[in-house]
Parts: C-alpha cells; sequence; structure tokens
C-alpha cells in the first residue's frame, strides 16, 4: 500500500476535478455576498471562511501539482528558505513599522493602492479564470496566444524572457472584471473589495506554493510560531502595522452593517495561507499513500478549525489581539503526528519529500515541473 517518498512523479495522477470543488466555489461566493446585506456574527463568518479557502487552495494546490510537466509553476519552499523567512519577514514587518510611524498614512496607502490595484487584477485573474471557464463550459473556445518581450533593456532578445500570453476571449472578460474590482478597491477601500482580493490572494498563495518535505513544513511552522508571538506580544509592531495599513492583507469582518466606517475583525493572510500549504502538503501525502479517504487532510482541517476557534475565543475571554499562528502551529502539526502514529505510517510521513536530489542538498530549488 505504501510507496516511496521521492517525488511528486509519484502521486496518482488526478483524472478529475475533486467532488464538491464547484459547491466550494459556490459556498464562497455566497460567503463574500451575503454579508454584506445579512450580519453574520464574525466569529462565526471567521470560522466558515477560513477553513472554506484551505479547503479550495488544497485542492487547487493538489491539481496543480500534478500537470503535466512544464504546466505546473509552483515555487518549491525549501530548507533554506524555511530557515530564512522569520528573518526576512521580521525585517519586512519592522520595516512597514518604520514606515508607518514615519510616513504620512495618507502617502503610504495612495501608494498601496497603486501597487494592489496592478496585483490585484493579475491575482484575481489568476483565481477566478479556471472556475469561470468551467462554470460556463468555455474551456474549449478558440484561444489566443501573444509572445510579450517586457524586458526592453535588453540588447539581445530571449524567448525564456518573454511574457507568454495563452487566453481566451472569456478570460479577457474575466480579467476586465479583475481589473474593475482592483481599481475599485483602490478607490473606495470597502471591506467587501477587499474580502475579494484577500480572497483570490490566499486561494493563489496555497496553490502556487509547496513545501519540499515533511520536515520543512515542521520546520517553517516552527519558525513563524515563534515570529508571530514575539510580534504580537512582545511589542506593537504586528497590531501597529496591521492597523496602520489599509491593504487586502487581511480578511475583514463586519460587526456592524449600516454604519460608516464599518467596524471589522480581521484575520491576516498569512494565517490562511501558512497553515494551508502545510495542509495541502498533507492532501498530497494522502494522494501518494493512495489514501482515497484522506485522512491527513481532513484531520489537518478539523485542527486548523479547532486552532481558529482557539483563537477566537482566547481572544474574547481577554479582549487582546492574538497571535493565530501559537494555536494553529500545534494544532496542525499535533494532528499530522496523531494521525500517523494511529495509522503507523510516522516514518513514511516524516520522510515525505517532493524534493530533487540537488534541491535536498541546499541549492535553490526550481520550478516543480
Amino acid at each position: 500500500r505504501h510507496c516511496p517518498a521521492s517525488s511528486m512523479a509519484d502521486v496518482a495522477p488526478v483524472t478529475q476535478k475533486p467532488a464538491g470543488l464547484g459547491m466550494a466555489y459556490g459556498a464562497l461566493a455566497t460567503m463574500l455576498v451575503v454579508p454584506q446585506f445579512i450580519f453574520i456574527h464574525p466569529y462565526l463568518h471567521l470560522l466558515i471562511m477560513a477553513p472554506l479557502l484551505v479547503w479550495i487552495g488544497s485542492m487547487a494546490a493538489l491539481i496543480e501539482s500534478q500537470k503535466a510537466p512544464g504546466e505546473s509553476q509552483v515555487e518549491t519552499v525549501s530548507k533554506k528558505d524555511a530557515m530564512q523567512f522569520p528573518l526576512f519577514g521580521s525585517a519586512m514587518l519592522f520595516g512597514l513599522y518604520i514606515v508607518v510611524k514615519l510616513v504620512s498614512k495618507e502617502y503610504i496607502n495612495a501608494l498601496l493602492s497603486c501597487y494592489f490595484a496592478l496585483m490585484g487584477s493579475v491575482g484575481l485573474f489568476g483565481f477566478a479564470s479556471e472556475p469561470v471557464n468551467e462554470a460556463f463550459g468555455t474551456q474549449s473556445m478558440a484561444r489566443f496566444t501573444r509572445s510579450i518581450q517586457w524586458k526592453l533593456w535588453k540588447k539581445e532578445k530571449s524567448d525564456d524572457d518573454a511574457l507568454h500570453l495563452d487566453f481566451n476571449a472569456v478570460d479577457v472578460l474575466v480579467f476586465v472584471c479583475s481589473t474593475a474590482v482592483s481599481v475599485s478597491y483602490a478607490i473606495t477601500k470597502t471591506w467587501w473589495l477587499n474580502n475579494m482580493l484577500g480572497v483570490a490572494f490566499s486561494i493563489e498563495g496555497i496553490k502556487m506554493i509547496t513545501l519540499g518535505s515533511y520536515v520543512i513544513g515542521c520546520m517553517l511552522l516552527a519558525g513563524l510560531f515563534f515570529y508571530d508571538i514575539f510580534w504580537v506580544f512582545g511589542t506593537e509592531v504586528m497590531v501597529a502595522v496591521a492597523k496602520g495599513i489599509n491593504a487586502p492583507i487581511k480578511i475583514l469582518f463586519p460587526k456592524a452593517l449600516g454604519v460608516k466606517p464599518v467596524p471589522c475583525s480581521m484575520l491576516g493572510l498569512g494565517d490562511i495561507v501558512v497553515p494551508g500549504i502545510f495542509i495541502a502538503m498533507m492532501l498530497r501525502f494522502d494522494a501518494h499513500q493512495r489514501l482515497s479517504s484522506q485522512p491527513y487532510f481532513y484531520a489537518q482541517l478539523v485542527a486548523y478549525t479547532l486552532g481558529l476557534f482557539a483563537t477566537v475565543a482566547i481572544m474574547h475571554l481577554f479582549d487582546s489581539a492574538q497571535p493565530a499562528l501559537l494555536y494553529l502551529v500545534p494544532a496542525c502539526i499535533g494532528a499530522s503526528l496523531a494521525v500517523a502514529l494511529c495509522r503507523g505510517e510516522l516514518k513514511q510521513m516524516i520522510t515525505y519529500s517532493v524534493e530533487k536530489p540537488k534541491e535536498a542538498a541546499g541549492e535553490e530549488p526550481k520550478k516543480e515541473q
């Protein structure tokens, strides 16, 4: 039953979309629209949205990882990346804190508005294009290909440097709508437009980033566990940056409707994407082990939801911001170890890896093929 934990090529190919993926997208659309008109308690809103995003992102990641060679653009996190991430993240966070303290909020938000108007268009298009084409059955429409040499400063042009576009008429419409949403958010800063962009960034992040191995996943989560605790409990930095920067780097949950400005609770995208890429890896491990019931994945999803519940409960009890990873990291790692011990598969899980030999030896990781 067990298979060698060596590479993504060992995983059984996906022959159809995961069951329930269409319903999950429908539920997500509902949770983006309904709360604009019907009040949903922010705690319940959070406990529905975050696990739903992780479920969709994980399924999308599984499909992406099993595409034909040359089609996938997934980035693999190496051991070196996992060790450096908390350090680079801390440097970036503290830099943003200095900027928030020294520069007028109006200037910061104007710059971020321009940036996210561009990035939001790309991110929202990447998220919405495939589901929209599938929903309307337009995958077989005539497609157009274009190559754009955008590195104008280079004298010698290379095909590797070109931006290759492959699209149909529906993709054009989706991109126009994505741009309209991004520009509208940049102008209005409406909470539900923020959430549309945050949802796209979350799912694309889980989908396009994969962990090199189980051990690397544990290293990354452990490093960010202490990172989150220090910057939330040890300083005012994390909270100051989250409140000082008005950008779609968080999902917002309204505390009331019909008032201006709308008061909101928030959950940072990192608290969705970081555990999400670990949970997506456990879904791939289920596929690697040929486990159709996906026990590791669903144990992770339950543990993630319980970790969020603990975060919300402690936050409500003490009426103060909480580092969500303080509860999510032990929940996710603990659930994976518990399932592996119960199934007698601890060795297979700990040695599970998708890294190529050169990457495992410490060289720069390459895009997954």
